[in-house]
């Protein structure tokens, strides 16, 4: 093991760039917590938008809806559904 010296100009440099550091790293932290999306199953988006499976079909093809395949289930997102709603 190699033991290394710095006077403390260098430490209290360090020490800083381990705080502006944390700074950053919490902060992406807050955007990426708030970039979730959440998904609804395909009949409840169907029934809450009162359209039939070919519509959410071709508004998907449309980019007005976002699908998501968990396995064999189709989900929804919750954000589109709710954009839709407003026009």
């Amino acid at each position: 093991m190699q033991v290394v010296q710095i006077n403390s100009i260098e430490f209290e440099d360090l020490l800083d760039g381990v705080y502006k550091l944390g700074k950053r790293l919490d902060k992406i932290d807050e955007k990426l917590s708030g970039k979730c999306i959440e998904y609804v199953p395909l009949n409840q988006a169907l029934k809450t938008l009162g359209i039939s499976r070919k519509t959410a079909d071709n508004w998907h093809r449309q980019k007005i809806l976002t699908k998501k395949y968990i396995g064999s289930k189709v989900f929804y997102s919750i954000s589109d559904i709710k954009k839709v709603m407003e026009i």
